[in-house]
Order: C-alpha cells, then structure tokens, then sequence
C-alpha cells in the first residue's frame, strides 16, 4: 500500500501545486482555463493520434474491455438516476446531473496520469488509457441529449440533435481519436519527425492537466458552497461511495466476467476508480441542474481520490496485475 501511495502522491502534488499558485496569486486568475483548455483542445488530441497510430488494431479492438468498461459505467448511471428519481424524489434533470457524477470517470484529468505515475514505461498501459479517456461518453453525451431536450424551447426546436451531433463529432478528442484509430487500424502510422513531435507535445499533458486541475480547484468549492441550500450529507455521501467504490469494484467484476486479464484489467479499474470529472460540472451548469450538488459531489471525490486510488492500486498489487 504504501508503495502505491508512493507511486500515486507524485500525482496530486501536482495538483496541490496548482492550487498554491491559485492561493498566492502567482498567475492570472484564467490561467487554469487556458491550461485546461491547451489540454482539451491541443496537447490531448495529440497525444491521442500519438499513442493510437502506433497501436496494432487488435490492441484497439479489444472488444471484451469496451463492453466491460461502458457497461459498468452505464450501470453506475442508471443507480445513480434511479436512486435519485424514486428514493431521492428528485425530478429527470437534477437525477440525471447527480446520476452523471456517480458514474463520468476523471480520465483524461486523472486516469492518465495515474496510469503514467503507477506504470512508467509500459507502452501498452498508455494506449489502454489513451483509449478509456473517451469512455465517459457513454454516460455525458446521452445525459447531455435528454437534458437538451428537456429545455422549455427544446419542442420548439428541431435542432437540437444536429447541435449536439456536431458537438460530440466535432469535439478536437473524438477528432484525434478518429484520427488515431484510422493511422493505427490501416497500420500508417505516423511520419517519425511528426511522430517524434507529437510525443513531444503529447508529454505536456499529464503535468498540464493536473495544474489545471489545481488552478480551478477553489472555484470549483466556491461554486459548491453557493447555494441558498446546502447538500444533503447523505446524498453526498452516498455519490462518492458509488462514484469511488462501487464504480470501479463493478468495472473489476465485469472486466474479469469477460477475460480481461493483465495490463487491460488494471487500468480499466484505475480509470473507473478515479474521481467526478469536471465536465459534470460544466454539463449541470450549462442545463441549469443543480450545479452546486454537482461541483460539491467532484470537489469532494477529487479530494477523497487520493486515498480511494491508493488502496485500489494495492489491491491490483495484490493481486498481480501491478
């Protein structure tokens, strides 16, 4: 255990360092947005195209890992809704908003740099990760879809699939993925100065994302403490258990239940293991559905995570799977 803690701490010191920078006053206050944005929109389509041109398609193809891993994360969100909808008497938008924050994993904020932290070197641990960065889609774009149209100018409007279609087909993640997948199933690759290049710009991802993460983090608690009602402990306690135990120990179940062995299984937990992502966050607030519930739910998760992530990596150790 304490060789995981070890591995992982490297990992949130990052964090902690952005959130230092934010405190003292050192950077403009957007800088957190402009870092997070570089990643979004540049270093991680990159690194995407990067790791998946040089993967074989039967690595890519790894049928067994994807419906494992989406089928845990679709059933964490249906606990999730259901419990908020039937016991918690909520209407289908704030149930939806809670549900997504059980159950959207922090995988590219978090996921990856874990996995890089806990396997430094293995090649194959980055391409599992690299690919379960797009895994959360399963759950944030059809929650995004029926909040888009429970708007009140949603009957109004035709255009709201079109709009969301172009948003998802569009987005410089699902590009690079595209991108990635097709010069890695056609076995073309990459141009090796080109390749070399995006390595380079792909390597600035991990430390970017958790400063990021650090440089936003007090925005994020402030936003969580601005509502006129606070959050229901219970509810609250209740997210972060689904979100940090039972989402990843479901992703175990499953993984195993489907003959996902080695390298694969462990980072499909680490990455189910890990905390809300901030989209949620931006999702809840874009749709006017309890933002405040849900920016508490990912501050609380993303600061229990350390702890969660360093008894999930002894017990993959454990096991032999690290």
């Amino acid at each position: 255990m304490l060789l995981s803690l070890y591995l992982i701490l490297p990992v949130f010191l990052v964090i902690a360092l952005g959130v230092a920078l934010d405190v003292g006053g050192v950077l403009p206050r957007q800088t957190g947005s402009i870092i997070g944005n570089y990643v979004l929109y540049a270093a991680l389509p990159i690194l995407m195209i990067h790791l998946l041109a040089g993967a074989s398609p039967e690595a890519i193809g790894h049928g067994r890992f994807w419906v494992a891993l989406l089928a845990s994360q679709i059933v964490i969100y249906s606990i999730g809704y259901c419990g908020e909808f039937f016991l918690g008497r909520r209407g289908h938008g704030p149930a939806a908003a809670i549900a997504l924050s059980g159950s959207c994993c922090n995988a590219a904020f978090m996921g990856l740099p874990v996995v890089m932290s806990l396997m430094p070197g293995n090649e194959e641990a980055l391409v599992v990760a690299g690919l379960a960065v797009i895994s959360p889609n399963v759950v944030s774009i059809p929650c995004q879809v029926q909040l888009e149209y429970m708007r009140p100018s949603a009957k109004c409007s035709k255009g709201a699939f079109p709009r969301l279609a172009r948003a998802v087909l569009l987005n410089p993640l699902m590009c690079g993925t595209f991108v990635g997948l097709a010069l890695g199933c056609t076995g073309l690759g990459l141009w090796g100065p080109l390749d070399r290049a995006a390595a380079m710009v792909g390597g600035t991802t991990a430390p970017c994302m958790l400063l990021a993460l650090g440089l936003d983090l007090r925005e994020k608690i402030r936003v969580a403490f601005s509502g006129d009602r606070p959050m229901r402990l219970t509810r609250l306690a209740g997210a972060a258990f689904l979100k940090l135990v039972v989402n990843p120990a479901l992703a175990w179940a499953l993984l195993d239940l489907f003959g996902v062995t080695g390298t694969w299984l462990a980072v499909g937990v680490i990455v189910s293991g890990t905390a809300t992502a901030l989209v949620s966050y931006v999702i809840a607030e874009i749709y006017g559905q309890v933002p405040e519930e849900v920016a508490m739910i990912a501050v609380t998760t993303n600061v229990l995570n350390l702890a969660s992530l360093t008894v999930l990596a002894g017990l993959l150790r454990t096991h032999g799977l690290l």
